[in-house]
């Protein structure tokens, strides 16, 4: 859906009306894995396995690398925004952002797999579209603002929100939870683009300064610190404390720059809302590497120079970070974040 004014995108994109839009007007599809710091492109999907081995024939699921049918891999993304201290399905999801703001908040975006009473469902904030227009995916939430909303409905994503499809949710004691195979059976326009490249079996996930953690601290300031532990056995990071129990091939903890937002300009209340367009600092933690007994983790940076770009991962030599196959956790944490590594 077109933006209807400069302030809308603006907002989106995080930055002042005056400021160059440009990079909304079209949606950005991956078509190489030859991305560099100083450049945008974005990441292909190699097909692999459910073990991470290479699989160069058959179809992929673009969100985990991982081989799927023909079927699955036509499937739309759907996303779903969630709050709360007990969150359902994230565990399904293959890929969840989590934002460090207050409440906490997770964007958790599902293809390859399904999940039913994801919740309980929140409002949007200005975030979802910056993360969701390159995915065009069918997007699920309960409200907020009009101002956010009209920022969400200027991206490429489909609205199936509460207000406008209220017989999709259902209520409960812990609020609204959703099915993703209910807000599937919307209209889209085909599977989302992949976001990661991801590496063969034996391959590295950077290029320089590997290290083999078996556990990871991160202490984002006026939340509780979150513990995750490498399951060897898995070949999977476990959050073992701070947070839901999840497990995923990925965690990375992106430093991001955050903004006030009004909830209610008539009381004065705001919120904070982190700002997903942009670079900065990101460490990534991901599964075993030849030579180590852990998993493997490589400081770097990130770079989303549009709200219709997907976001690259560089290590500390610029060159472009492959994850693992399978899912993939997202922090987005402001400065001040310690992430601290023990083990390996």
């Amino acid at each position: 859906m077109a933006a209807s004014s400069c302030g809308v995108i603006a907002a989106l994109a995080g930055c002042s009306a005056s400021a160059d839009v440009s990079s909304t007007s079209a949606r950005s599809r991956p078509t190489s894995s030859t991305a560099s710091a100083s450049g945008g492109t974005s990441p292909a999907v190699t097909a692999t396995t459910s073990t991470g081995s290479t699989d160069a024939a058959g179809p992929v699921a673009p969100l985990t690398g991982l081989s799927v049918t023909a079927v699955t891999a036509q499937r739309p993304a759907v996303a779903v925004a969630v709050a709360g201290s007990d969150p359902s399905g994230l565990g399904s999801a293959d890929v969840v952002f989590e934002e460090m703001a207050s409440p906490v908040r997770y964007l958790a975006v599902f293809q390859s797999e399904q999940a039913s009473g994801v919740g309980p469902v929140t409002s949007t904030r200005p975030t979802d579209g910056q993360l969701l227009s390159v995915l065009h995916s069918l997007t699920g939430y309960d409200g907020g603002t009009s101002s956010f909303v009209s920022t969400l409905d200027a991206t490429k994503i489909v609205d199936v929100g509460y207000a406008g499809h209220a017989s999709l949710y259902a209520a409960g004691s812990g609020g609204l939870t959703v099915s993703t195979a209910a807000l599937a059976a919307g209209q889209s326009d085909g599977p989302p683009p992949g976001l990661f490249s991801y590496r063969p079996a034996g391959g590295s996930l950077a290029s320089a300064q590997q290290t083999h953690p078996t556990s990871v601290r991160v202490e984002v300031p006026g939340q509780p610190a979150e513990q995750w532990s490498f399951d060897s056995r898995a070949d999977r990071w476990v959050e073992t404390a701070g947070g839901p129990r999840v497990s995923v091939a990925n965690l990375v903890v992106q430093i991001v720059s955050f903004k006030t937002v009004y909830l209610s300009h008539r009381y004065g209340l705001t919120a904070q809302s982190p700002v997903a367009v942009g670079k900065g600092a990101a460490t990534v933690f991901s599964g075993t590497a030849a030579g180590g007994s852990g998993g493997t983790a490589a400081a770097g940076t990130w770079s989303k120079p549009g709200v219709a770009a997907v976001t690259n991962y560089f290590d500390a030599a610029s060159e472009p970070m492959n994850f693992a196959p399978g899912p993939t956790w997202i922090v987005l944490a402001p400065a001040g974040t310690r992430t601290s590594q023990a083990g390996g």
